[in-house]
């Protein structure tokens, strides 16, 4: 081979060589994970979490964090359990504050009971006039989010709010509104979804009593405590109490004589006694009126009995409508 020749190949290999060494150098510049554009965004939108208005807590700091934390959140008695469960499904964790079967006016938490909510980034009540205690959760100077689920609904220091299936469902919007502000857009979606389920059920739950409590021989109904306001308003009924709004107070005798001289002009023959509670002064009442001792549930708490038989909010309410149609000779 002639010196020219010599000359071309040794051109043309070294040519190679820069060309090859080139493109080790450009892929070595673009990393492993950019070798897939599709595999990359994946990978960065998984895993790291971007701090929006929507995702930022107090003290702007991403409120999820890590991917897979979940919110906790910290109900304060059973109803408003229900309700936010039914809002946020499988992707949060919800408690109940008050102790299974334990009577909410009369319970006051623990020193231990409000270390608890340490853990938690959000605490729904229904209000002060329910739970008094609250201005002590709010002492403590936690990072908790307090969701006030009867707010702007309370009327005349009256909390029982949940009776009433519209007022219930005005809750449950407020609940869906306070969670979906403290995560993320895609399960603040679900959240809106499933409220909307679940308040369509507070519908028909509505519609059956309009249509159960329409045709009834009487409107007046006698009970233990002034917990049934917000429900005898909207379906038209008169409540008359043989307690205030707290049940265990004591009551004069001539509330009593008061109470049998109205059963006898209403033409009243049952009264309605509250599960968990001491119904003596029921029965006594019941039997100087001979008259018949039914139940109708606050639904304040549910006992072990109801949460082994899978009872819901609805369920009780429903127990409620079919007691109350009894009692009020309704066709």
């Amino acid at each position: 081979m002639d010196i020219n020749n010599k000359k071309v190949v040794i051109g043309a290999i070294a040519a190679t060589v820069v060309v090859v060494f080139a493109s080790i150098i450009a892929i070595a510049l673009q990393g492993p994970n950019n070798t897939n554009n599709n595999s990359s965004t994946s990978s960065t939108s998984s895993d790291v979490t971007i701090p929006t208005s929507e995702n930022v807590s107090r003290g702007d700091q991403p409120l999820q964090g890590d991917k897979g934390k979940r919110l906790k959140i910290m109900t304060t008695f059973y109803p408003l359990y229900e309700f936010a469960k039914a809002v946020v499904g499988d992707r949060a964790d919800v408690d109940l504050f008050i102790p299974s079967g334990l009577e909410p006016h009369d319970w006051e938490p623990s020193a231990r009971d409000l270390e608890r909510l340490k853990d938690y980034q959000i605490l729904i009540y229904n209000s002060a006039a329910f739970e008094p205690y609250i201005d002590r959760v709010k002492d403590l100077g936690y990072d908790l989010k307090m969701v006030e689920a009867a707010s702007g609904i309370v009327l005349d220091q009256d909390p029982h709010v949940w009776l009433d299936p519209v007022l219930a469902k005005e809750q449950v919007r407020i609940i869906q509104g306070a969670i979906a502000s403290m995560d993320e857009e895609e399960n603040s979606r679900y959240y809106d979804e499933n409220a909307m389920v679940y308040t369509a059920r507070l519908d028909e739950l509505h519609a059956k009593f309009e249509e159960g409590l329409r045709d009834c021989e009487r409107r007046e109904f006698i009970t233990l405590h002034a917990a049934y306001n917000y429900l005898a308003s909207r379906y038209g009924l008169k409540q008359i109490t043989i307690a205030g709004i707290e049940p265990e107070h004591d009551i004069p005798a001539g509330k009593i004589r008061e109470i049998v001289d109205m059963a006898k002009r209403y033409g009243i023959d049952v009264v309605y006694a509250e599960e968990g509670m001491d119904d003596r002064l029921v029965r006594a009442l019941a039997e100087e009126m001979n008259a018949r001792v039914l139940t109708l549930s606050p639904i304040e708490v549910l006992d072990e009995e109801d949460l082994e038989e899978g009872k819901t909010y609805i369920a009780k309410m429903e127990e409620n409508l079919e007691n109350l149609r009894l009692g009020l000779g309704c066709r």
